[in-house]
């Protein structure tokens, strides 16, 4: 390991890296091992001890490693983490987006559907044929990748039942029905208004759009988060709580 990045880890948590550099420059320099005055400083006193004796009594060197320390901290603390979501949006009447959102909720949807290659996870309060066919066509694609598609069933939706027979006879047509589940609520499970649909337990979307004409591409306004990584799974396992099956 390079003495920037080993000092680095000794300032990582410093409030200002540079003056607690400083402080550090001047402990290594002392002979006392100043086990107290490093705590005040924020530092730990283990690791200035690793330290001084890596770096001996080498001025040069442990000042040249305070002050690249310093800058790597704050190299580090410049680099934005990488996000693992992003806003999703849609406006009625084809208005534009506003800057920071750069997906529509069915473009959104459809993505998940078509990158998924083993699991989507569709639970939604509402369902009709409109929203449905926005989807179908990649459903049906996506159950001839073998992927399974688990769809909790609305116990609300009015429309449920005439959208699941649509996507039933557009599966028949040019999918595997095999690869499609209708799942149920326990008969005592609360009314689920989750509004998520999940792809391969590593991406998902979560917001406010039914799967519907009106939520999916038509006039009303959503927004939701596109979500990635671990968290994913704890989406499904709220999905789990109360299905039968």
């Amino acid at each position: 390991m390079e003495d920037a990045e080993l000092v680095g880890g000794v300032l990582l948590d410093a409030a200002d890296p540079k003056r607690a550099a400083d402080h550090l420059a001047k402990l290594l320099l002392t002979r006392d091992s100043g086990r107290l005055t490093a705590s005040q400083f924020g530092l730990d006193p283990d690791l200035v001890e690793v330290l001084r004796a890596r770096m001996a009594s080498d001025t040069e060197r442990i000042v040249a490693a305070c002050r690249s320390g310093a800058a790597w901290v704050l190299g580090r603390r410049s680099v934005g983490a990488d996000e693992t979501w992003e806003l999703v949006g849609s406006l009625p009447g084809g208005t534009p987006l506003p800057e920071g959102i750069h997906r529509t909720t069915g473009e959104t949807l459809i993505q998940l559907v078509a990158q998924a290659q083993r699991t989507l996870r569709i639970a939604v309060p509402f369902i009709d044929r409109p929203g449905l066919s926005y989807l179908a066509d990649a459903l049906a694609a996506a159950t001839t990748r073998g992927v399974t598609v688990d769809i909790l069933l609305p116990t609300r939706s009015t429309h449920a039942d005439d959208a699941l027979h649509y996507l039933a006879d557009t599966i028949r047509q040019c999918g595997a029905t095999d690869r499609v589940r209708v799942l149920r609520l326990y008969p005592d499970a609360p009314w689920s208004h989750l509004k998520v649909v999940t792809s391969d337990s590593n991406a998902a979307y979560i917001g406010s759009a039914n799967i519907t004409g009106a939520g999916i591409a038509g006039s009303n306004l959503e927004l939701g988060v596109l979500v990635h990584g671990p968290t994913v799974r704890v989406v499904e396992k709220m999905i789990d709580l109360y299905r039968q099956g």
